[in-house]
Formats: structure tokens, sequence, C-alpha cells
């Protein structure tokens, strides 16, 4: 006669979870190292592409790591210091390394108060906002989602024309993840952007309430007819991808940012 084997006991998950936070904590002091020795070598080196990806990708894991273990603070100073990144990639100088290692001495400041059982830093959130105001100065804030590199250039040679500091990603769900951690002015969504399509996208910026719920949005698309959302997670704008699109986009942007400067809600429209 066979016997039912007995069931295996189910594992403890918070238990598990707990260990592997405790291990990516004390793995943070080594990586936030390694990130501050990329960023110095990167002025002292005249291979600066390959250096600068080495350093993007180590942030990078940094930062997914910290929202993984619930440090959500650490993983915003990421997300931050990619901002930076991206700008020092297109102006490299002094100031911007600077303010970049700024951001990786927050870190080591999060890492050292987390190993001693701290969970909110109001003063580094603090600073942490200082660093992204001298980063805009009297600009804006703009995210472009697109992953045509033809279709990034015409937005930003049209941006050119305003106060804009621009971020470019590829994917929805990486720009949702953006825009939840940090505040935007301005979203150019392509409506083809990964597993998230532009139009998702929008809709979960605006159904969290939250940061970033009443952004100016605006959807390209070459797509005739898309579908109906509720109003109030509507984009505000929807341009066509066609041999006008740069005239197009200029207004739309022209109206959101004057959108932004009273203040005035979300308002769909189509252009």
């Amino acid at each position: 006669m066979n016997e039912t084997p007995a069931p295996s006991s189910s594992p403890d998950v918070p238990a598990l979870l707990r260990r592997l936070r405790t291990a990516y904590v004390a793995q943070l002091a080594g990586a936030i190292a390694a990130v501050e020795k990329d960023l110095r070598a990167l002025d002292r080196s005249g291979d600066f592409a390959t250096r600068f990806e080495a350093c993007y990708r180590r942030v990078y894991a940094l930062k997914s790591g910290a929202g993984s273990y619930g440090l959500p603070i650490l993983a915003k100073i990421g997300h931050q210091l990619e901002e930076h990144l991206h700008r020092l990639a297109a102006e490299p100088g002094e100031d911007l390394l600077q303010r970049c290692l700024a951001h990786v001495a927050l870190m080591r400041e999060v890492q050292e108060e987390v190993s001693r059982g701290v969970e909110r830093f109001p003063e580094v959130e603090d600073r942490l906002a200082e660093l992204r105001a001298t980063l805009l100065g009297p600009r804006y804030s703009a995210l472009v989602v697109e992953k045509s590199k033809v279709n990034v250039k015409l937005c930003n040679d049209t941006l050119k024309a305003y106060p804009v500091h621009v971020t470019v990603v590829d994917d929805g769900l990486q720009a949702l993840e953006w825009l939840l951690g940090q505040r935007y002015h301005l979203l150019i969504t392509a409506l083809d952007v990964g597993m998230l399509n532009g139009l998702a996208l929008i809709a979960a910026v605006r159904a969290n309430k939250r940061l970033n719920h009443d952004i100016q949005a605006i959807l390209v698309s070459s797509s005739p007819s898309l579908p109906n959302f509720k109003r109030d997670i509507d984009p505000n704008f929807t341009i066509a991808r066609d041999g006008k699109f740069a005239e197009s986009l200029s207004q739309a942007v022209a109206a959101c940012l004057a959108n932004v400067q009273t203040g005035k809600a979300v308002a769909p429209s189509k252009a």
C-alpha cells in the first residue's frame, strides 16, 4: 500500500525577505564605493563611454535592489542620480560630476543609518530636493517615452525652444517607475512603448492620485483611432506622427506649459 507523502511545510516568506534585505544592506557599502570609484574615474579616462555605461549599470542595479528590499529613499536617490548621469553624458563637466558625487554621499549616509535601524530620512529628502532644483534651475522637467531614436531626436529638437529639462526612456514600465518617484511637469509618450503602452501609462499615473497625477500629458500615435478613456485620465493632447508632427508637438507643448504656469487642471483635448 502506497502512502501519500506528507505535504512539505510552507516557506517562511517574511523571514526569507528579511534575510535577503539584510544581505543587500550588508553589500551596500561596497556597491556605493564602486559607484563612487566609477564616477571619479570618468574625468580621468579617455574611454568615457565605456566607463559611463559601467557606472550607469551599477547605479541601476543598486536602485533596483533598493526598490525590491524596501528602501524607497535609496531607490529615489538612485533614480535622481540616473537623471544627473543622463545630463552628464550630454554635457560632461566638473559641476555635474560633483553633484553626482553628492548623490553618492547621500547614499552612503542612508546606508549607515539603515545599518543602525533608521527608516525615515527627512533631511536626506530635503537635500535631494535641493539637488534636483539645482539641476532644473528655472526650467520645467519633461519625460519623453519613445523607442525610436529618430522620434526622440524630433522631440528633443522641438523641446529646445522651451525652458525644459528632458529625460528620455524607451519603456513604459520604466517610465511609470520614474513618474511614481519624481515630479515631472510634462510627459510625452508614444503609444507603443513596450509592455505598458502610452495610454496605459497615462492612465496609471492619473489613477495614482498622488505624485504626477495632474501631469500634462501628450500622446503620440500613428493609429487613426484610439480607445476612449475616462475624461480624468485621458492625455491632454493626442497628436499624429505625420508630416505636421513637429508643428503639432510644438503647439501642444506650448499649451501644456501654459497650463503648468497657470496651475490649470488636467483638461484632455485632441490636436
